[in-house]
């Protein structure tokens, strides 16, 4: 590790501790004070930065120990500048002091009190080298995509498409009821439904009565299929199913006293009317009970969807919303509650920012949502994620300095084959808590995005991973990335991106 480092600040006054504290002690300070200066909870960005800064040069021995040198030099400098700025002060205006306040102007001012500057091995933003990224060679990048994502859930929810099953009951159901309407009321039919006159006269016909049935059946039967006005349709169903069972059985009566008054079988009209009679209501009964159950996983599924469709409503972002990206990359930098205290803000900063502006590319892909920043009490937190249908890919961003990264036999990130200390380390433990929240409603699967601190060879060996977690440069990232989201590529879920964007630190 680098060393030299410049210090302007004296990091035991920021947190408020003896110069001779301990670690426990110095922790235990730094908590109360990133409480105190965390910007959710009242302080500054600023604030928060110069606590953590302060707590990682108390906490590192070697840099603590390099602190203390400068401490010292600058209080005896502090008390040598003293002197000469009153010498100064007492040569005049045209003196010495003079010269000296004007050499200390804008272009060489020196530092304010109360701030210092990053560690060494941090390099300023315009020395760091960014990688090249070349997407037009990958496969999703040249993929022919829709102009619109498909949007799920919809405006309104639509009926699936009838099944065989579906449509063979229905068309048997729908044969019966019209074929068994014209037999029951066309005069001159075997089966036409009639009652003799108590006077003598002509027997009255009851085709009023079975239009009203007929009519009960055809709309509770349409009501089914388009799964509206559901208690109608049940009231319907249960009177026709009922009337026509009743008068199946009253058919059935008519016909066997008929059949014990004249042994004539085939030749009493009134035994024949009635046996078709009980043939047609029976077959409306039977149909009319398929039907019914048939279509309940439908009915139930279309439910479904329209619950959906009114959450998505009222919670989702609307189907006209444009927005694509929320948040900004290095949202997560400040850290939080679950961030390690070794954790630089400002190298977590510059790495999301890269990252997150290499992501921007996967909008390719119109299904493409990108959310910068979450962090949830309990799960932990992710610098970025981009949805794209039920799938979430969790990116992690990652400042390191040359060399051959993987994954150790133990779960430790490793270094040229050697185990190393990384905060990394804990974001599979993050996916996995966030691959348990989301349960089977979504895929999740996380990146541990690489990038050089320096110039030199950054390399990553893929041969070991964690279970949902991949170590990868900022070029494989974006394509394994994008190939794995391709396959939703098209898709949007509203409710699983409300869901996600809950989430937001």
């Amino acid at each position: 590790m680098a060393r030299g480092h410049e210090f302007t600040e004296d990091a035991y006054a920021v947190l408020g501790v003896a110069r001779g504290a301990d670690d426990d002690e110095i922790r235990r300070a730094a908590r109360l004070k990133q409480r105190e200066a965390h910007p959710d909870l009242g302080g500054s960005s600023e604030a928060f930065v110069r606590v953590r800064l302060a707590v990682e040069v108390l906490t590192d021995p070697e840099l603590r120990a390099e602190h203390d040198v400068w401490l010292e030099r600058r209080t005896r400098g502090g008390a040598r500048r003293l002197r000469m700025q009153r010498r100064g002060a007492q040569a005049g205006p045209g003196g010495r002091g003079a010269a000296r306040r004007e050499s200390t102007g804008p272009a060489g001012a020196r530092r304010p009190p109360g701030t210092f500057v990053p560690r060494a091995e941090t390099p300023p933003p315009d020395r760091i080298p960014k990688p090249r990224t070349d997407v037009r060679r990958m496969a999703w990048y040249r993929t022919a995509w829709s102009d619109a994502p498909l949007q799920w859930p919809p405006a309104v929810a639509a009926l699936p498409p009838l099944r065989a099953r579906e449509l063979a009951v229905l068309l048997a159901h729908a044969l019966v009821l019209v074929a068994g309407t014209l037999l029951l009321t066309l005069p001159g039919s075997i089966a036409e439904w009639r009652l003799p006159d108590p006077f003598g006269g002509d027997a009255l016909s009851l085709w009023p009565a079975i239009a009203v049935f007929a009519l009960l059946g055809a709309g509770w039967m349409l009501c089914r299929v388009l799964v509206r006005a559901r208690v109608f349709a049940r009231v319907a169903y249960v009177v026709t199913l009922a009337v026509s069972i009743g008068m199946s059985a009253f058919a059935l009566v008519i016909a066997l006293f008929s059949l014990a008054v004249s042994p004539e079988l085939f030749t009493d009209a009134v035994f024949l009317r009635s046996i078709v009679q009980v043939a047609v209501f029976g077959a409306y009964a039977a149909t009319a009970f398929a039907l019914w159950h048939t279509f309940a996983p439908r009915t139930r599924a279309v439910l479904r969807d329209r619950l959906l469709v009114s959450l998505a409503a009222e919670s989702a972002p609307p189907l006209d919303d444009r927005s694509r990206v929320w948040g900004r990359p290095g949202q997560t930098a400040m850290g939080g509650e679950d961030t390690p205290i070794s954790v630089n803000p400002m190298r977590a900063k510059l790495a999301q920012q890269v990252v997150g502006e290499a992501l921007g590319q996967l909008q390719r892909m119109p299904g493409v949502r990108i959310v910068h920043g979450l962090r949830a009490a309990g799960l932990g937190t992710v610098a970025h994620a981009v949805i794209a249908g039920r799938s979430i890919a969790l990116i992690d961003a990652q400042l390191w300095a040359p060399g051959t990264y993987g994954v150790g036999a133990n779960g430790m990130v490793t270094r040229d084959g050697e185990d190393v200390a990384s905060a990394a380390a804990e974001f599979p433990h993050v996916v996995e808590r966030f691959h348990r929240l989301f349960g089977e409603t979504a895929r999740v699967k996380g990146w541990i995005t690489v990038l050089p601190e320096s110039e030199g060879d950054l390399n990553v060996d893929t041969s070991r991973t964690w279970q949902r977690v991949r170590l990868a440069t900022l070029n494989d990232t974006l394509r394994e990335v994008g190939d794995w989201l391709a396959p939703e590529g098209e898709r949007v879920d509203r409710l699983l991106l409300r869901d996600l964007l809950r989430h937001r630190a």
